[in-house]
């Protein structure tokens, strides 16, 4: 199973959407956990950050479910009449930026 954390955003993600974004994760087989934010938030357009957990790049098939998860969890946001996260960031452990779905 792939580790990945989310970034908690308080501005715009509460507990019932952090719920919604592991379940959508665990249901593609990632051990998802919130984390504290570790941006500067200043952004215009807000920005879903997740950290990957294994060393080396993100495998083929968890850049797919990962694709279908952001899907999935921009689905929950504009159902819920929310605004949706502009671009999703999937970062290493060191913050580098490993890949970006918008």
């Amino acid at each position: 199973m792939n580790a990945i954390l989310v970034e908690e955003n308080f501005a715009h993600i509460d507990g019932s959407d952090m719920n919604v974004i592991l379940d959508v994760l665990d249901q593609l087989n990632f051990d998802a956990e919130p984390t504290a934010p570790r941006g500067n938030g200043g952004r215009r357009n807000w920005e879903l950050t997740m950290h990957w957990q294994s060393a080396g790049p993100i495998p083929e098939s968890a850049e797919a479910a990962l694709r279908d998860a952001v899907a999935k969890i921009r689905d929950h946001f504009v159902t819920a009449g929310k605004q949706p996260p502009s671009r999703v960031a999937v970062c290493n452990r060191d913050g580098l930026v490993l890949r970006t779905y918008q």
